[in-house]
């Protein structure tokens, strides 16, 4: 495998479609503040389909928790009832994102994998604490098993999956799970996870990927630990306690200052006798999903991901 320090005099070669997909995101409108450049990733969130449709239906409804609701997005690819399910969280930063702005990532991923996607727009930070966002989580997650029956789906066969931040937060959700001894998933889809959270790591400043900078990274680090980050469990790369938990299959991307921890990840599940899988996405970049629409390769790396994670669960 390559290393993961890249000659900084050769430009990153991307993917089919990839420079097509930075564009997009760099022709986005200006925003002034963070609560604008959210309604940005919404308005803006239906360009990088460029015309690609998954064939799925979409509903929206609502978990019920104390004093609020947490907004889901269901993604129905169609299929026999009981079908598998998938929990999933989006990335951002823990600061940005939403199920609208990751509408064709989980569109896409329902239609590769023939399993109903419970897309959960979680609390965010900083106007929530980490605490709240897993929060959300979880129960968006107990909420899928709850409804299983009125899903048309088999909780034997739900799972979390994640991308960035998301990625973390569906790890986290797991071992929650694990140590309520209820609902256990099924099997864990993890997309360039941000597991680290270590403003310190070189590859961060050695960043090439070319919208995720290290500046970036080191500011959603902060955010996320004056935030309650790490307060109670250390780094997943750090943890100690990633046994017991279900089947994994992780995806970094090539060009991704992230994925050297996704690497060290897997390496520490499969030491705690959890069946691990790893890919490196060549020519992908940090948040490559999204550019489903525009990118055959990153279309070919879901497609991937999804075998994979069919192989990981007996019963698919």
């Amino acid at each position: 495998m390559r290393p993961w320090a890249d000659p900084v005099d050769c430009p990153p070669v991307l993917g089919e479609g990839m420079a097509r997909y930075v564009e997009l995101f760099l022709a986005q409108p200006p925003a002034a503040d963070r609560e604008g450049m959210r309604l940005v990733g919404d308005l803006t969130a239906r360009r990088f389909a460029q015309g690609y449709a998954p064939d799925v239906e979409r509903f929206d409804s609502y978990v019920a928790a104390p004093g609020r609701e947490i907004p889901v997005r269901v993604f129905d690819p169609g299929g026999d009832a009981p079908r598998p399910a998938i929990c999933y969280f989006h990335g951002g930063g823990f600061a940005m994102g939403s199920a609208e702005s990751f509408d064709i990532a989980c569109a896409a991923l329902a239609e590769a994998t023939g399993a109903v996607v419970v897309s959960v727009h979680y609390r965010r930070l900083p106007e929530a604490d980490y605490a709240a966002a897993q929060d959300d989580c979880d129960r968006g997650f107990a909420w899928t098993l709850r409804q299983a029956n009125l899903l048309g789906i088999d909780p034997a066969l739900a799972g979390v999956a994640g991308d960035s931040a998301g990625a973390l937060l569906a790890l986290a959700c797991s071992a929650n799970m694990r140590d309520a001894g209820v609902g256990l998933p099924a099997f864990q889809l993890l997309f360039y996870g941000a597991f680290a959270m270590d403003p310190e790591r070189p590859a961060y400043a050695a960043s090439r990927d070319p919208l995720l900078t290290g500046e970036k990274v080191g500011h959603y680090i902060a955010l996320f630990r004056d935030r309650g980050g790490l307060s109670r469990y250390p780094s997943p790369v750090d943890r100690d306690d990633l046994a017991g938990l279900p089947p994994t299959h992780l995806i970094a991307a090539e060009h991704d200052p992230l994925r050297g921890e996704a690497q060290e990840l897997a390496g520490r599940l499969a030491a705690a006798g959890v069946v691990t899988t790893f890919r490196v996405a060549p020519g992908m970049i940090h948040g490559f999903l999204r550019a489903v629409g525009v990118s055959p390769a990153a279309r070919g790396e879901l497609e991937s991901a999804a075998e994979a994670v069919r192989a990981l669960v007996e019963g698919w």
